[in-house]
């Protein structure tokens, strides 16, 4: 069984019809989306090259009808020559890494292939780069018509010859950033004949939010999270459901086992697997203003997303179970945030991403993501809520989830910390206005 595995992939790799239907679309430039077919050559070379034949024949002119000849030769090498402009060409992006933090830099190479006898004379290719993102020794153009981005190079590759160019990417923007598709331009040497086309695919590369360290938050390196949050204690994990028990009065109806209450005729609950797991869930405020709708400050955002990014980070490295909730939205969705809690290197990478993903656009009030969220998060997790601003309504929230028992450790960016929280509650505060010391940071609204 083995060898016959071993045979069909080796037959399918060397498949001579897949290697034939590969020669013919470079033939046929299928290769390539054929936008457009410019030319310069028109009825009236025809015309021209048929009088110059008729006259030198009915003159007995040599003159005129070797020019014709030549007309049509020229005429016809330059149709062929531009037909087999794009046979064997290729164009390639490559990148030194796909993934980048904020303010790092990254290598982007351009590669141009000519695997064909026929020289081009000219090559321009106008590619889609990121107008957010500068380019070392090049310069990213804007495009009015469809608000993109261009990078335009000229090239002369000759037979044969591949052609290579280096640029400096400069990450200055979080998020996910593509680049492509590019059009090229190409023709035969006479002028007489232009082809553009475009190759299919595109590449994209993400930029991750800036990450500070404990030192750089001012949190205790010891318990950055509380005494509390890092405690280990023993509580229920109510993913992990190992049976089944008699119903309590203190149970919830969310712990109903209902296919099992149906079953035996009396009413039953899940049983939990217990766990000493500590767990943390980011909960990260998008919003910058005191109603999501009024606006957002970007730089706040940014600084705020950083945050988050750094606690998930720490909550890695100590080898916390960490996962993310937040009231933004990712490109294409219009649905909140929500990973539940891990502690792989895999789980901070997907957390980064969706921080790197996130749009300024609210999906709606935090407070009231929380109180929803909340009994769907395991009992013992640590809520760590990142926000730039504490409005009457978060706090209102919190003050009810730290009546219910909940973990909680407040990260504001706020001018001034919420006082109320610190003194009446068993909420842990921490406030970061020296992130934020060069930007104007929201008034916090007292309760």
């Amino acid at each position: 069984m083995t060898q016959d595995r071993g045979q069909q992939s080796t037959s399918e790799k060397f498949d001579p019809r897949e290697r034939y239907q590969r020669i013919m679309k470079e033939v046929r430039g299928e290769r390539y989306i054929d936008l457009t077919k410019d030319t310069q050559f028109s009825d009236a070379w025809i015309m021209l090259g048929v009088l110059l034949t008729g006259i030198g024949i009915l003159l007995n002119n040599a003159f005129l009808t070797g020019s014709a000849l030549i007309l049509f030769v020229l005429a016809l090498i330059s149709r062929l020559w531009n037909d087999f402009s794009l046979f064997g060409l290729h164009y390639q992006r490559h990148f030194s890494e796909r993934r980048a933090f904020l303010g790092e830099s990254i290598q982007i190479t351009l590669e141009v292939r000519n695997q064909k006898f026929i020289p081009l004379p000219w090559l321009q290719i106008v590619d889609t780069f990121p107008l957010n993102l500068p380019v070392e020794g090049g310069e990213v153009i804007l495009n009015r018509a469809n608000n993109t981005g261009e990078f335009r190079t000229f090239w002369m590759p000759g037979p044969f010859q591949r052609l290579v160019r280096q640029f400096t990417v400069h990450c200055t923007r979080r998020g996910y950033h593509h680049y492509g598709p590019a059009t090229i331009s190409t023709g035969d040497g006479f002028g007489l004949f232009d082809r553009k086309a475009s190759p299919p695919g595109q590449d994209r590369i993400i930029i991750y939010p800036k990450l500070y360290s404990v030192t750089e938050l001012r949190l205790p390196a010891k318990n950055p999270f509380g005494e509390q949050a890092t405690r280990r204690r023993l509580f229920e994990d109510p993913l992990r459901t190992i049976g089944i028990r008699e119903w309590q009065g203190s149970d919830s109806l969310q712990r109903v086992h209902w296919k099992a209450t149906a079953r035996h005729q009396q009413l039953l609950s899940r049983a939990y697997e217990p766990s000493e797991e500590p767990q943390m869930v980011i909960v990260l405020n998008v919003a910058t203003m005191a109603r999501y709708w009024q606006g957002v400050l970007p730089e706040m955002l940014e600084r705020a997303i950083s945050v988050a990014g750094s606690l998930a980070a720490i909550c890695i490295e100590r080898r916390l179970s960490v996962g993310l909730v937040a009231n933004g939205v990712l490109p294409g969705s219009d649905q909140p945030i929500r990973l539940l809690p891990g502690r792989s290197h895999d789980q901070l990478v997907r957390i980064l991403e969706l921080l790197a993903a996130i749009q300024t656009l609210a999906a709606g009030q935090i407070e009231k993501m929380i109180l929803e969220e909340s009994p769907r998060l395991p009992w013992g997790a640590t809520l760590l809520v990142v926000t730039t601003i504490v409005t009457e309504e978060l706090m209102a929230a919190l003050l009810e989830l730290d009546s219910a028992g909940r973990q909680i450790v407040l990260f504001t960016l706020a001018n001034t910390p919420p006082s109320s929280l610190q003194h009446k509650t068993n909420i842990l505060v921490y406030h970061l206005p020296h992130l934020v010391d060069d930007l104007i940071a929201p008034q916090e609204v007292p309760l």
